[in-house]
């Protein structure tokens, strides 16, 4: 399966270019993609900002209703990026089974089964997760 990609132009002021050619030394000094880190960014910011001010049920306040765990799976998300932003883009598996301990009353086979997925998610976004 052939990958196109299309280029992408953004726009900044005379001045952050040198900011720009520091930036591909140090992804090159690095051995990282300047444009993966790019998209990494992207994704990430976009998770966080995704949908914006969505108007949730009102089943979303009931707790236990799959609702309730949708708009929590999403606050939790925003909590996790940040958590993996201060790590430099790492998280631990243990970290993430905590933060649904902590915040949902979950049997355990639920609860690492949201773990996992919550990971799967997390990778799709960039975060790398150790186990």
């Amino acid at each position: 399966m052939s990958r196109k990609r299309r280029a992408v132009e953004i726009y900044a002021p005379a001045g952050f270019k040198a900011t720009w050619r520091k930036f591909l030394e140090i992804c090159k000094r690095d051995g990282v993609s300047a444009s993966h880190l790019v998209r990494v960014w992207v994704e990430g910011y976009v998770a966080r900002k995704d949908p914006g001010n969505p108007q949730r049920p009102i089943t979303a306040f009931v707790e236990g209703h799959d609702d309730e765990l949708t708009a929590r799976r999403s606050d939790l998300v925003k909590h996790l990026l940040v958590e993996a932003d201060k790590r430099g883009g790492y998280l631990n598996y243990s970290l993430v089974v905590q933060a649904y301990r902590e915040r949902h009353h979950l049997p355990g086979f639920r609860l690492v089964a949201m773990a996992k997925s919550m990971c799967q998610d997390l990778q799709k976004l960039g975060v790398k997760i150790v186990y």
